[in-house]
């Protein structure tokens, strides 16, 4: 896979994540010398912005390769997605650093915010193909548009209109949120999926979440509301303040 050097491996998760889980390597029975199921995002040393991700199986690299190659990121960034020849990724011991100083190998089997953990998590996920409308939910009850819009504004990918969705329950919020083109979303949900957002009288932080809307335009928002294919109820997991980049 080749991105744009600013690309990390919390980056390439919080993208992914949305089309499979990195969970899936569990049952793919692909082992490491060792005999450990590694599911994992391992930058490449002497090819500056390219990195490989092991999946669960064929399907799920089908499903990267059909939504996300050759999507825009940002202002002048692309990703490209192709089959390794590899069976599995070795692990390493000693990774080096990117530009931004984070690891370049990280393992994400036991990741809390994989979204097809078990049967039921992935009949409520539907996947979309990317566009410049995102879907957030698990974001805290109170939260207001001007809020929101803030917070993507400090990520440095501002937006340009916030629709919320009527409250469900007290527990969370969710809605809609569109900005200027798909690269722009893109590389909002590079920046922002999993962003830990304090809520008013908890004690842990709201885990925002984030995926591509069916939703055409911001004007037929309500009709989607109840039909965005992303579980909206937050867990436990969310509601204790678990981060997983």
């Amino acid at each position: 896979m080749n991105a744009c050097s600013s690309t990390n491996q919390a980056s390439i998760c919080k993208l992914f994540c949305l089309h499979f889980s990195f969970a899936e390597a569990k049952q793919s029975g692909q082992r490491s010398q060792e005999g450990i199921t590694l599911s994992i995002i391992k930058f490449l040393k002497t090819k500056e912005g390219t990195a490989m991700v092991q999946m669960g199986d064929s399907v799920a690299v089908e499903r990267c390769v059909q939504h996300l190659n050759n999507i825009p990121i940002g202002t002048n960034g692309k990703i490209q997605i192709a089959f390794s020849k590899q069976n599995f990724l070795s692990e390493v011991i000693n990774p080096f650093l990117l530009p931004d100083h984070t690891p370049s190998f990280k393992e994400y089997t036991g990741s809390k915010n994989n979204r097809f953990l078990s049967p039921a998590q992935a009949s409520k996920n539907r996947i979309q193909p990317p566009s410049k409308i995102l879907h957030f939910f698990n974001t805290p009850p109170g939260l207001t548009e001007d809020q929101l819009i803030g917070i993507f504004n400090i990520k440095e990918v501002p937006a340009t209109s916030v629709r919320l969705f009527p409250l469900k329950t007290e527990r969370s919020s969710s809605g809609l949120i569109e900005f200027p083109n798909i690269a722009q979303a893109v590389l909002a949900i590079m920046k922002c999926n999993h962003l830990p957002i304090e809520g008013k009288g908890t004690k842990f932080p709201f885990i925002m979440k984030l995926c591509f809307s069916s939703s055409k335009c911001m004007n037929g928002a309500w009709n989607n509301a109840t039909n965005e294919g992303m579980i909206e109820k937050e867990n436990d997991a969310d509601l204790k303040g678990d981060v997983y980049n």
